[in-house]
């Protein structure tokens, strides 16, 4: 008797599991997520209006703010493929032809000898003195 008394403990344990899991994936059927669709602007739609001053002074060679202390600690230079990496304290930025360092110098141009940046229609050279 105690074998039959077992057998039907077993299978009733079995069975309310399997229950309890059938009703999980139910209610986790019922309750899966909405999605809502977003309406994104087509690229078409955005205006670029970039403006490029190709005013350069080229006398000047040096930061006009006394507090630009970035290390260049690595360059690649290839035409418009051109990066630089600067050190500034524990931080370091990765630029690209093109983009901004603190939203003022942009830079222009890298090459093996310096490295060019721009700034409200003056240009600004940094010697390049990675590797040697």
């Amino acid at each position: 008797m105690n074998l039959i008394y077992l057998k039907n403990i077993s299978l009733s344990l079995i069975s309310l599991s399997a229950l309890i899991m059938v009703t999980v994936y139910i209610i986790s059927l019922l309750s899966r997520p909405v999605i809502v669709p977003t309406n994104l602007p087509s690229i078409n739609d955005i205006k670029f209006d970039a403006v490029y001053d190709t005013a350069v002074d080229q006398t000047s060679n040096s930061f006009p703010e006394s507090n630009f202390d970035y290390e260049l600690i690595g360059y690649r230079s290839g035409g418009n493929d051109s990066s630089v990496i600067l050190k500034k304290g524990n931080k370091e930025f990765v630029l690209k032809k093109g983009d901004k360092l603190d939203n003022m110098y942009q830079l222009i141009e890298v090459t093996q000898e310096e490295i060019t940046f721009l700034n409200q229609g003056k240009l600004f050279k940094i010697k390049n003195s990675v590797g040697k």
